[in-house]
């Protein structure tokens, strides 16, 4: 667009809201007649000016497809990324996958801390004999990577990219020396939360990293690496962390990063070239909204901790989780606020929530996220303690869902390069995960390896179907400054949804567990503690020798019960994403890199 027309479009604006004035009409309704003639010129003239060019093609049919579907509300946003143009500088095959497979390497590493502790977390807080806060390892790392999953996307649009890889980079590696190094489980807790902090930011900057330098269309194929990565890393770290365990220093677990961290952040060094945001450091400090970090920092924290209460040894309607869940929401009620009215540049803009894709694509996120993370915490506690597996067995029966779950990423990805769609494989994910979920439902003592497989490879595949694909519908609606944050919302939402999924199921699970255990401990008193140790240690059951069989086949039972009731808790979610699926609209998919870099 000429400086000319530019001028001319504003004048149009300001004639068109002088007669709007005049006439009578709401604000709302002239906003609207403005934004939709200012559009629609743009389209004119980018079509115009970009005739037998890709840019021009692609204009054209988000315009076609927003009057097809009749949803311009959620199409305009698009429609102007498109207008501010894309970038001009090619990546070589070469060098993208050099990147690629530095970023995979970072996302592998932060993925597997995550897992690697799923199975061996017990034996570590045994060590310290304090079993009752040994589920806290686990949760201060995914404490911490979510609380600053939706910051790291808007530092990097300020301070730059690679500058937040290596902040997320240093502080992953310091939080790991700190837990090898941890002689109490106090110090250890607090340097899995420091180690999540760097965590949260390794995956949210490999995914927005992984944005920048892939256009919408062939972004599929190289995100189906990432799924990859992440489910080679979640299949696999139970299984070598039992190993570990089993054969050496539990310590090996976090010092075996270093290796991988040094040598991913200096190829990323020679081979990212992406645009540095302008601006001096002093200017740069000053975009940052540093009321909103600190506001939502005051509701994300306190509503996991609360959600940890409820899983763990406290009512949901004590006092305790009441008011901290309470308290939480008073903060968000504040952060809502200075994000609408306060801040220059929000860390979550509200006006991204008008968008219906990205709607959409939250609520899915959500959705999948409560999805996934229940099988890989509850199924290995099943084999453990209802088909009496070893950990590193337990680990293994997981590589169905996971081996699955890449096949059928690569899969989209090559549809969506292909076609530019991605509503069908969102919706084909869907049906499968919610399938995928309920026949875990049918899982009892006699089924076999063949059942289990099956199951759990329909969950597998339908979250490969989805995992990247829904992230797609979110990112292309929106304009390229816009993209880094709607990346970090989504794996934001993702993460909270397996907490609130595993928080409310872990509940249902003690509940059951409790109740029954009490009753087998009065058949046996004898055994009063084994029974109630086994709890929180489901590999007993396996390990223990020479119980009477009665008390055994209680023991499975008592496991079996408390775990069918929490495969059935797991539908509701996996409803939630089948429904969220049906409230995608297509946008066609670019082919060109949108600017992602002020």
């Amino acid at each position: 667009m000429t400086m000319l027309q530019e001028v001319d479009s504003h004048s149009t604006v300001g004639n068109l809201a002088a007669s709007f004035s005049s006439s009578g009409a709401s604000d709302k309704d002239a906003k609207q007649v403005i934004v939709g003639t200012v559009l629609d010129s743009q389209i004119v003239e980018l079509g115009e000016a970009d005739s037998g060019t890709e840019g021009g093609a692609n204009v054209a049919e988000k315009s076609t497809t927003a009057e097809a579907t009749g949803t311009a509300d959620s199409i305009a946003p698009s429609v102007v990324a498109s207008s501010q143009g894309f970038n001009k500088e090619t990546i070589s095959p070469t060098r993208l996958r050099i990147i690629v497979i530095g970023l995979c390497l970072l996302y592998f590493v932060s993925a597997l801390d995550t897992t690697i502790l799923a199975t061996v977390y017990i034996d570590i807080s045994n060590q310290y004999d304090d079993l009752t806060n040994g589920i806290w390892i686990i949760t201060s790392y995914l404490l911490a990577t979510t609380a600053v999953q939706p910051l790291f996307g808007k530092f990097s649009d300020i301070l730059g990219r690679f500058e937040a890889v290596v902040v997320a980079t240093i502080i992953f590696c310091i939080g790991s020396i700190m837990c090898a190094l941890s002689h109490s489980l106090a110090m250890l807790v607090a340097s899995r939360a420091i180690q999540g902090i760097g965590g949260g930011g390794l995956i949210t900057m490999v995914s927005v990293i992984m944005s920048d330098v892939t256009t919408e269309r062939d972004r599929g194929r190289f995100t189906a690496y990432l799924a990859g990565a992440w489910g080679v890393a979640s299949a696999v770290g139970p299984v070598m962390g039992g190993a570990i365990v089993e054969n050496a220093s539990w310590r090996i677990i976090f010092w075996i990063n270093l290796p991988v961290c040094i040598p991913s952040l200096t190829v990323l060094y020679f081979s990212l070239r992406i645009p540095k945001p302008e601006g001096s450091w002093r200017e740069k400090l000053r975009r940052i909204d540093f009321w909103g970090v600190a506001t939502f920092q005051a509701f994300i924290i306190p509503i996991i901790i609360a959600f940890a209460w409820g899983g763990q040894g406290h009512k949901w309607t004590s006092g305790r989780v009441m008011g901290t869940i309470c308290g939480s929401l008073c903060m968000l009620a504040a952060f809502l606020l200075i994000e609408w009215k306060v801040a220059v540049e929000p860390i979550i803009p509200l006006r991204l929530f008008r968008i219906r894709n990205v709607i959409a694509s939250g609520l899915a996120h959500f959705a999948i996220g409560a999805s996934i993370y229940a099988p890989l915490m509850f199924i290995p506690a099943w084999e453990l303690s209802v088909k009496r597996s070893t950990e590193t067995q337990a680990g293994l029966h997981l590589l169905p869902l996971m081996g699955c779950m890449v096949i059928t990423a690569t899969i989209a990805g090559a549809i969506m390069a292909r076609t530019g769609r991605y509503r069908e494989v969102i919706f084909a994910g869907g049906i499968l995960i919610a399938v995928g979920n309920s026949l875990l439902i049918l899982l009892n003592p006699a089924s076999n390896n063949g059942e289990r497989i099956g199951f759990l490879m329909v969950c597998g595949m339908g979250f490969g179907f989805c995992v990247q694909s829904m992230l797609m519908a979110g990112q292309c609606v929106v304009n390229g400054l816009d993209m880094a944050i709607v990346t970090t919302i989504m794996l934001f939402l993702r993460t909270l949804g397996g907490i609130f999924a595993l928080s409310v199921l872990q509940s249902v699970f003690n509940t059951r567990l409790r109740t029954a255990a009490g009753e087998l401990g009065a058949q046996y008193p004898q055994y009063n503690k084994l029974i109630q140790d086994t709890i929180n240690d489901q590999s007993i059951v396996g390990k223990s020798t020479g119980l009477p069989d009665g008390l055994r086949a209680g023991l499975t039972d008592m496991f079996q019960s408390a775990l069918h009731k929490v495969f059935i808790g797991l539908t509701p979610f996996s409803g939630l994403m089948v429904l969220s699926t049906l409230l995608f609209v297509h946008v066609q998919l670019n082919t060109r890199r949108k600017k992602t870099i002020k």
